[in-house]
């Protein structure tokens, strides 16, 4: 099972009314409330007037794994059970044991988390072709995040509205020379050696 270990979130396509007719929360919805709730001890259930999309949805709750029951038409990778052919596209595993899949969705769960932490620019300097290609390597225990020459390298650092942009080696030599010229043209800035410089820009508008 993969609860206890990660927040799952699973939502169903479904036709039709989903709360139960002469209930207070359908009534309330019916009325026309935004949204009506009940709770209980054990539970907790919110129903929505009108169709939520699945990313909606998903960004109301803090999970680490979405699981869709239906959407054949999404673009997401699918697990196909069943003996009837499937007219959709991206189908990566069909009519798995319950171990396969388990391995399957928690692997990408793990390339997931590792991505986070990759600058995700792709630039090839630690051998694979994309950011996404060393993490699987990484969650395979082929590579190790360290062997990110980016995240190693002790350059220029930009900061945008508080979000560090990860630079290539390239780039980054570009952006550290720009800069050193542009202040050595300043009066008072002429020798300065490292350390934060601020730039605010103004709106374009």
């Amino acid at each position: 099972m993969l609860d206890g270990e990660y927040d799952v979130l699973v939502i169903k396509d479904t036709h039709g009314e989903i709360d139960t007719r002469g209930k207070d929360t359908y009534r309330h919805a019916r009325a026309g409330a935004y949204a009506s709730a009940i709770t209980s001890d054990n539970e907790t259930a919110v129903f929505f007037s009108g169709r939520k999309d699945m990313e909606e949805i998903a960004s109301m709750v803090n999970a680490d794994i979405m699981l869709l029951e239906g959407f054949k038409s999404s673009s997401y990778p699918k697990i196909w059970l069943g003996d009837a052919e499937a007219e959709v596209g991206n189908i990566v595993m069909r009519n798995p044991a319950t171990g396969e899949a388990y391995n399957y969705i928690v692997k990408e769960v793990r390339k997931e988390r590792i991505l986070e932490k990759l600058p995700r620019i792709d630039c090839g300097e630690c051998g694979h072709a994309t950011c996404s290609e060393m993490a699987e390597a990484v969650a395979d225990g082929l590579a190790d995040i360290d062997d990110c020459e980016v995240l190693k390298r002790k350059g220029v650092e930009v900061t945008v509205d508080g979000e560090v942009l990860h630079l290539n080696k390239f780039v980054g030599g570009v952006v550290e020379s720009t800069v050193r010229g542009m202040l050595s043209s300043l009066k008072g800035a002429e020798d300065v050696e490292g350390g934060e410089v601020v730039i605010k820009l103004p709106s374009r508008r």
